[in-house]
């Protein structure tokens, strides 16, 4: 009797081991892979630098109703040393828009708001330019809705300085344009979910902070999870964020206060409760989960892969629900596989880390080499193209070594191609600046430096082939620089930019810039600059006379700058 009992116990715990394993990988092998993995990621990038001085990471998998794994490497505080733990908080930074994604879906399913309904229902000191956009925009990223802060930093302010709710709320009630007429297109904005976060504190006559409290994070009994109200908590202990800078870790002060697009604080230990809750539906149940897990679409009925504040997309061909963040030196990122019921939280302070490029990475130590690839191990790994970086793409190059051969990215209807040797080949996406086509196994690396694009990358057999943008020869253009210069006043922006034209070089002075922006003439009265904040500058003339100017960037287009009379 007592043998037959040790063989029904053995015979359990190895069934129980099979149901834990991703793939027939022994559990202790996987897991000393995982630490390896996670030990390489965060101490070897300086190798001056001893563990202790590190910041790291915290990283927690879990599989169906029960914690996996967990990791965690570095430090939370350099000056104390103090190491990372499961219970170290971390800023979660844009995957906090996860929880505002639920926070709708659960007054959706209550009855308590309409998906459909317009948001001046709710927020009526709206500028006129919002009076058509639906909370389901918002939701999807599809209101045009420019971006706070991009809005911000025109005006001068720094990442360090402390922003709030409100002061989003009023730099948002300033907005006389929109990027594009709502639901047309698809472009991420923060301030989408800043407006999320107002909406439900209108519904539930509540602070956002508090509503979230006692409606997710209490019943998953997240008790270390909290949207910050100021700036001040000492009520919980927070790691450090780091930013490398000069072969030195610089702690950088974390002042925003941005619940909704942002501003999570939390920690694995909690966030392993949130992953489980995707397997077990415990909280939102199914309507609200098939309301978060679905993907949206645009009033011309197009597919878009965002769902409540969720990319809806493949990892390496298998469905994953994620999103990452980043703010000052935090750095997240969050998946979930529902077809394995596996789910992964990253968690760090170190501003060098890409939780993102690691969720590609443990697909493979978790589920086996499952990637499509050539013989060279080029990773075709599918997404959604970002129209908005390709245009900056597009164009034609030469090849450094071989100065015959030109490449030409356009861009045809809605879909993308490579024109090489007189041959068209579709496109497809890896990243925002890294594409491939199929027929080749190429894969093309796009650099973006100071808001252009002028250079990419072919990866092909293992080996890497630079090619240099061909500037098109443009129509001159007869320019009197000095009918440009002169002040300019933003209402939507409360700042003012001084146009000089010194030296042959015509530039944008101001008291909000640490430095001149140089302005470059791109065409007609449209220049491009050296800052990355700046994507193109128009000049806008009546009767012969320059009276405005219009700032351009992806996330917030036609910033109007009237000319002050002097």
């Amino acid at each position: 009797m007592k043998q037959r009992q040790i063989g029904t116990l053995v015979l359990g715990l190895m069934v129980i081991t099979c149901l834990i394993q991703c793939k027939p990988t022994p559990e202790k092998e996987l897991q000393s892979q995982l630490d390896s993995y996670f030990e390489q990621q965060v101490f070897n990038k300086s190798e001056t630098l001893n563990e202790g001085d590190k910041p790291g990471l915290s990283v927690i998998i879990t599989k169906k109703d029960f914690i996996y794994y967990t990791g965690n490497f570095g430090s939370a505080n350099l000056n104390e040393k103090s190491p990372i733990t499961v219970s170290t908080i971390f800023d979660i930074a844009s995957a906090s828009k996860q929880f505002t994604g639920m926070a709708i879906a659960l007054l959706e399913e209550k009855g308590e708001l309409n998906i459909n309904d317009k948001i001046i229902k709710y927020l009526p000191d709206l500028p006129e330019a919002m009076n058509d956009i639906t909370i389901y925009q918002l939701v999807r990223h599809t209101s045009g809705i420019r971006d706070w802060p991009v809005l911000f930093a025109l005006k001068g302010w720094q990442p360090e300085e402390s922003l709030s709710l409100d002061d989003i709320y009023e730099m948002l009630k300033t907005q006389e344009g929109l990027n594009f007429t709502p639901g047309t297109e698809f472009s991420y904005s923060n301030s989408n979910y800043n407006l999320l976060a107002k909406i439900v504190e209108v519904v539930t006559d509540t602070t956002f902070e508090s509503w979230t409290h006692d409606n997710i994070f209490a019943p998953l009994e997240m008790v270390n999870t909290y949207f910050v109200e100021n700036n001040n908590s000492e009520e919980y202990v927070i790691a450090d964020s780091y930013i490398y800078h000069g072969n030195n870790y610089l702690p950088f002060s974390n002042n925003l206060s941005a619940p909704g697009s942002s501003s999570l604080m939390s920690n694995t230990s909690d966030m392993s409760k949130w992953l489980i809750n995707f397997s077990s539906k415990t909280l939102g149940g199914n309507g609200a989960f098939n309301k978060t897990t679905q993907k949206g679409n645009l009033n011309n009925s197009k597919t878009i892969d965002y769902g409540y504040g969720l990319n809806i997309t493949e990892i390496k061909s298998k469905t994953a629900y994620v999103h990452d963040g980043a703010w000052g030196g935090f750095r997240s990122a969050t998946a979930f596989f529902p077809e394995e019921n596996v789910g992964v939280a990253i968690l760090s302070n170190d501003g060098t880390l890409y939780p993102q490029k690691m969720m590609n990475d443990l697909f493979d130590i978790l589920f086996g080499n499952a990637k499509k690839e050539n013989s060279k191990g080029i990773e075709l790994v599918e997404q959604e193209i970002n129209d908005e970086f390709f245009t900056l793409c597009a164009g034609k190059y030469q090849q450094v070594d071989d100065k015959d051969c030109y490449l030409t990215f356009f861009k045809d209807g809605d879909a993308y191609f490579l024109n090489m040797y007189n041959k068209d080949f579709k496109l497809f996406a890896k990243s925002d600046s890294v594409f491939f086509v199929k027929e080749a196994e190429a894969e093309f690396v796009f650099h973006l430096r100071n808001g252009k694009v002028n250079s990419q990358a072919l990866h092909q057999n293992g080996k890497s082939y630079l090619a240099l943008k061909v500037e098109e020869s443009k129509k001159e253009t007869n320019i009197n620089y000095a009918s440009l210069t002169g002040t300019y006043y933003s209402k939507e922006l409360n700042v003012k930019y001084e146009i000089r034209y010194v030296n042959d070089e015509l530039k944008i002075q101001s008291p909000v810039f640490p430095n001149d922006i140089i302005l470059q003439h791109s065409e007609d009265f449209t220049f491009t600059s050296n800052s990355g904040l700046i994507q193109s500058i128009s000049f806008l003339e009546e009767n012969e006379t320059f009276i405005s100017l219009s700032i351009n960037n992806p996330r917030a287009k036609n910033l109007l700058f009237e000319k002050v009379n002097q």
